[in-house]
């Protein structure tokens, strides 16, 4: 039966032992509030704006200058038949500013955890002839990933330019039906609201694994220790693309269009994370010892020792689709459903058995008014934010994937007397991740993470001193 120990700062879970580690999220406090959807979120271009990196189109609506960061808690509860152990810790989780380009463009670039790895567990088994061997795993590092992006709106004046030239129709030119102009319409509305974007990542940093296999008569058997350093600083890269269709007015029961009081939108997104191979150097040391009743161990022989080795990481593709709803600047819906190929997903001269990881989210914002002005206005502009994720997940161990569940809640409190630039936001997950059947560990998991955004208009040239 496995047991579990203390592990390093970031993460806790028994799993991070496995491919990179364990993922760290794409995205914000904002997102995460809302079940961690991002492809399909546009976020807003007047004040507060906030970051969406998950789909870097979204880019293209930072109409400020835009700061972010943030950081996290993290409770874990880890269970293993009758065994429970209990961890927390707090870190540091993104930074990232964003900026105008011209004006239909926009930039960002920032720096957070890309995977965390910490782990020390502990199995048993009983071999025939020998006894009980102990197989102890123990590792801790982690990458991080710097990134820098762009997302542009090409086609932004297509319905301005559409509208304005059927305004006056010469007698030369053919008058549209209702329905041409109305099909015409949605294709210049799509085109008009359509963004794209690209990240440029530099992933760095190292990771550790260590696997001691212990027997319990140290004269008949030599024990053996793995120990295997993995470091690497390479580019990836991804895509998305936002577009919108929005609606206005609907006809009445007298077939006259009656104008909306709170626009709809609907949003589509999607998202595209690159297969790339990065080049890793790692060293791999493996020899035989002997230790005494104090723990002391005599190294017997060395069984292997390479350095500066060379080697291919392949990270797997992930695609995604998304949708939302918007009502006026109240209500917001979201959804998205993505797959992560981890079947081609390669680690040195490991042998893969992932499989491919579905990811559904969904989540709702609501701000009560965003404009209020006079007594009690600022409850009025709190933004108040739910949502629930699913992943299949991608390791199988003894013929069980490790899915995760969770379900979340977040609040965006203002900041300032009188201003709406700045904002708080905070955002908590309770989820569950593995099981406790098959001797395997199922961690039960609640994660704050707070995060603090600020908006202002710099690099503003005046026209008058």
């Amino acid at each position: 039966m496995p047991a579990i120990v203390l592990s390093q700062l970031n993460t806790f879970s028994p799993y991070s032992r496995y491919g990179l580690g364990e993922m760290s999220p794409t995205t914000f406090a904002h997102n995460l509030g809302m079940g961690g959807t991002y492809i399909a979120l546009k976020p807003d271009s007047t004040m507060p704006i906030f970051i969406n990196t998950g789909n870097p189109a979204s880019y293209s609506l930072i109409k400020l200058t835009t700061l972010e960061v943030g950081g996290s808690f993290l409770n874990s509860n880890f269970t293993s038949g009758s065994n429970l152990i209990k961890k927390w810790t707090t870190n540091f989780s993104y930074g990232a500013l964003g900026f105008p380009v011209m004006k239909n463009g926009g930039a960002c670039f920032g720096i957070m955890p890309y995977t965390n790895v910490g782990y020390e567990t502990q199995a048993t088994s009983n071999e025939i002839g020998i006894g009980n061997v102990t197989y102890n795993y123990n590792g801790g590092g982690g990458l991080n990933k710097a990134f820098i992006g762009y997302g542009l709106m090409p086609f932004k004046l297509q319905v301005i330019k559409f509208k304005n030239k059927r305004l006056y129709i010469p007698d030369s030119l053919k008058r549209l039906s209702k329905f041409e102009y109305n099909s015409i319409f949605l294709v210049k509305q799509i085109m008009s609201d359509l963004s794209i974007g690209f990240n440029v990542n530099y992933i760095f940093g190292n990771i550790q694994n260590n696997t001691k296999v212990i027997y319990p008569n140290s004269q008949l058997y030599n024990n053996t220790n793995r120990v295997r350093s993995v470091s690497l600083g390479n580019f990836t890269a991804n895509f998305g693309a936002q577009t919108a269709i929005s609606i206005d007015s609907v006809k009445s029961k007298n077939g006259k269009k009656r104008v909306l009081n709170e626009k709809l939108k609907f949003t589509f997104g999607y998202f595209m994370a690159l297969n790339n191979s990065l080049k890793a150097n790692y060293n791999t040391f493996i020899y035989n010892y002997t230790s005494d009743n104090f723990g002391n161990e005599f190294i017997r022989d060395t069984v292997l020792f390479q350095t500066d080795k060379q080697g291919d990481i392949t990270l797997p593709l992930e695609q995604g689709f998304g949708l939302g709803f918007k009502k006026g600047e109240r209500l917001n819906i979201v959804a998205d459903f993505a797959v992560t190929n981890w079947q081609d997903f390669k680690y040195l001269d490991a042998i893969n058995e992932f499989k491919n990881n579905t990811r559904v989210s969904v989540g709702a914002s609501f701000l009560p008014e965003k404009y209020a002005v006079g007594n009690l206005s600022y409850f009025r502009r709190i933004i108040y934010r739910m949502g629930a994720s699913y992943q299949s997940g991608y390791i199988d161990i003894k013929k069980t994937l490790l899915a995760d569940y969770s379900i979340t809640a977040g609040i965006g409190l203002p900041v300032g007397i009188g201003r709406s630039s700045s904002m708080v936001n905070i955002s908590t997950q309770y989820g569950q991740m593995g099981t406790s059947l098959n001797n395997l560990v199922k961690d039960n998991y609640w994660r704050i993470n707070i995060g603090f955004t600020f908006c202002d208009r710099w690099f503003q040239k005046f026209k008058y001193d």
